[in-house]
C-alpha cells in the first residue's frame, strides 16, 4: 500500500467521525423525545381510564342521598393506585353531583425533559385533562321502563 492510499483511507475515516459526531446526538435526541412522548401518552390514558371508571362507578352506585354517594366516590378515588404513573404530577379529583349526573375531573402534567425551555411560551409542562360525565342509573326507572317494554309485546 503506497503512501497516498493510506492518506486517502485516513481522510475517509475522519469524515465518518465528523458526520457521526453531528448525526448521532440528533438521532439520540429524537429517540429520547419519542420515548418521553410515549410516557406522556401512557400517563394520560391511565388518568382518563381512572376517571372514566370512577364516573361509571358513581353513576351505578346505590346511595340514599348525594352525601353518601359523594363519600363513596371519594373513598373510591382514594383507592386509585398512583404508583403506575411515570414522571406524572396530578391535581386533585373534582367530583360534582347534580340532579342525575356525576361529573369527575382531574388534570395531570408531565415536566418537559430538558427543563425550562421557552418553546411554547415559557411552559415547561405537558398537561392533560380528563373530564367524564355520566347519568345516574335509577333502579326504579329501569324497572318501570322494562315493564313498559314487556307490556307492549
Amino acid at each position: 500500500m503506497d503512501k497516498w492510499a493510506l492518506h486517502r483511507e485516513c481522510k475517509m475515516q475522519a469524515y465518518f467521525t465528523v458526520e457521526a459526531a453531528l448525526v448521532l446526538p440528533l438521532v439520540l435526541g429524537i429517540i429520547f423525545l419519542v420515548i418521553y412522548l410515549w410516557f406522556y401518552q401512557y400517563n394520560r390514558c391511565l388518568m382518563e381510564l381512572d376517571m372514566n371508571s370512577l364516573a361509571l362507578k358513581g353513576s351505578a352506585a346505590s346511595a340514599q342521598d348525594k352525601t353518601e354517594l359523594l363519600y363513596q366516590m371519594k373513598s373510591w378515588a382514594g383507592e386509585i393506585n398512583m404508583e403506575k404513573f411515570i414522571a406524572w404530577q396530578q391535581g386533585q379529583i373534582e367530583i360534582k353531583l347534580e340532579k342525575d349526573t356525576v361529573l369527575v375531573e382531574r388534570t395531570g402534567a408531565q415536566e418537559f425533559p430538558i427543563g425550562e425551555m421557552d418553546f411554547w411560551g415559557g411552559e415547561s409542562f405537558w398537561e392533560a385533562d380528563a373530564v367524564y360525565e355520566n347519568h345516574r342509573i335509577s333502579p326504579v326507572l329501569t324497572v318501570r321502563n322494562l315493564r313498559k317494554i314487556l307490556e307492549e309485546e
